[in-house]
């Protein structure tokens, strides 16, 4: 039996994600381009600016080869993460002229990673046979996971691109030149945080037998798109547990 292609039909609300998408890599790619051929690039953004530009991309990539598999809700809790992570924190340089951004960000991705797990769990198991206990180890090694590979990615643009993603190297008293690891340390010290709360925030939800947000987040992830939703283009919307 040939199997049966996903639909790809596109809801009002993941062509709006889509249209803010291209729009934001359009810009993110002019200023890539920008940096390239003018060759003016004071903050270091060569790297960046192309990276988001990829990542934008990705929703219609993912549309494209798992049509409406993947919620409404995944397509636009990442982009609206992005932009907020990625966009203005840094082609836009919020972490430069708001100290605490860089931290606020890097504690939203360890929630967001955690999630990230879940997500996986659901794709993968059954979630409703899953011990609680490995819920908590899954989504909290995904999202430091998350964390390692960033920090590392951070490194080889700094070491290898001449970025200064973990920070403008400082001459030693012998005259050699180091970064300092605190604000890499920090990062990841911020984005434990943001997965403990993640641990809490479920650790309640399975406490109280509520949903708090968690159930519908969980029921979404979960949930195969219906015949109907197919039909209309959109994911089954859930309520509350």
């Amino acid at each position: 039996m040939q199997r049966e292609r996903p639909s790809r039909k596109i809801s009002p609300l993941r062509w709006g994600v889509f249209i803010f998408s291209w729009l934001a890599a359009g810009f993110t790619l002019s200023y890539f381009l920008y940096i390239v051929v003018s060759g003016n690039d004071p903050y270091n953004k060569l790297m960046t600016t192309l990276l988001v530009t990829v990542m934008y991309l990705l929703p219609v990539l993912a549309h494209l080869v798992f049509g409406n598999k993947i919620s409404d809700f995944v397509m636009t809790f990442y982009t609206g993460f992005l932009t907020v992570a990625s966009l203005l924190g840094q082609v836009l340089r919020f972490n430069n002229h708001f100290p605490w951004y860089d931290k606020f960000c890097h504690f939203s991705f360890g929630y967001v990673g955690a999630l990230a797990g879940l997500f996986i769990l659901c794709k993968l198991a059954d979630y409703k046979s899953l011990r609680p206990a490995l819920v908590f180890i899954v989504t909290f090694c995904v999202s430091m996971m998350c964390a390692a590979c960033w920090e590392v990615m951070e490194y080889i643009s700094s070491q290898f691109l001449g970025q200064t993603a973990q920070g403008v190297p400082q001459e030693t008293v012998d005259g050699k030149m180091i970064v300092d690891i605190t604000d890499t340390m920090l990062d990841i010290i911020a984005n434990l945080g943001g997965a403990a709360l993640f641990l809490l925030h479920y650790a309640l939800h399975k406490a109280t037998r509520k949903s708090l947000l968690i159930g519908a987040i969980v029921k979404d992830f979960c949930a195969a798109p219906s015949p109907a939703a197919e039909e209309n283009g959109a994911t089954e919307e859930y309520a509350k547990e």
